[in-house]
């Protein structure tokens, strides 16, 4: 964690479940969830994912190109967000893979027990806040900046510093309500997919739309899923 021109700045975490995992464990979440690869959306490839899925973390790009849309569909007056989906904003810096991780998790609290932890203790402590107060929270988060640190230095590539210019970013896709959301801490709401009952399925179905629009090597994105360890 550092700080430049008093803006917070994380570790950026590398896109891999063993990071993931290791950033929940660190948080006191046991073996109830367990982060793993998606490698592709043809049915065979989804098919090997394991079951079930309660939740998807995406790597893209950060292009305007890609958010421009985003943002667009996030302001819709069509864009109706249930009152139950668990949205933070991101304030630190880098620390985008973190904030997917919370929204995966924090909208899948009825279902995937978080056990009694740092990561469940931050999430009682900040029921009911609006999504600004809830990042102010996490802000004054030691133990949960360890436990960022402690995933970071997971990765198989080298970790870059915490205030490096990087250039994709996460989000998060988890059903709430009977519908799908698109859950990412810069936009200024979530993304309403629409009714839903398999995330893995259907947040495939937009994710390759969002890969088909943009222009540029497929490589650049990847996805994973949340469930249950194997």
């Amino acid at each position: 964690m550092s700080s430049v021109n008093g803006k917070t700045y994380w570790v950026p975490l590398e896109s891999s479940p063993d990071a993931m995992n290791k950033v929940i464990r660190q948080m006191g979440v046991g073996a109830s969830a367990a982060f793993s690869d998606v490698f592709g959306f043809d049915d065979e490839l989804l098919e090997m994912v394991p079951q079930p899925v309660h939740a998807l973390v995406f790597l893209f790009p950060l292009t305007d190109k890609f958010e421009d849309p985003r943002k667009q569909e996030a302001l819709s007056s069509e864009n109706k967000v249930s009152p139950n989906v668990w949205f933070m904003k991101q304030t630190i810096g880098n620390a985008c893979g973190t904030m997917a991780i919370f929204h995966a998790l924090g909208n899948n609290q009825k279902t995937l027990p978080i056990g009694n932890g740092d990561l469940a203790a931050f999430f009682e402590r900040v029921n009911g806040l609006s999504p600004e107060a809830k990042a102010a929270e996490l802000e004054q988060s030691s133990a949960l900046a360890d436990a960022h640190k402690s995933g970071a230095a997971e990765g198989q590539t080298e970790a870059p510093a915490a205030d490096a210019e990087v250039e994709h970013h996460y989000a998060a896709y988890a059903i709430v309500d009977g519908d799908l959301y698109e859950i990412d801490g810069r936009l200024p709401a979530p993304i309403n997919h629409g009714p839903s009952t398999d995330v893995l399925k259907d947040g495939a179905r937009v994710i390759k739309k969002r890969i088909a629009a943009f222009e540029g090597d497929s490589q650049q994105f990847s996805v994973i899923s949340l469930g249950q360890e194997q």
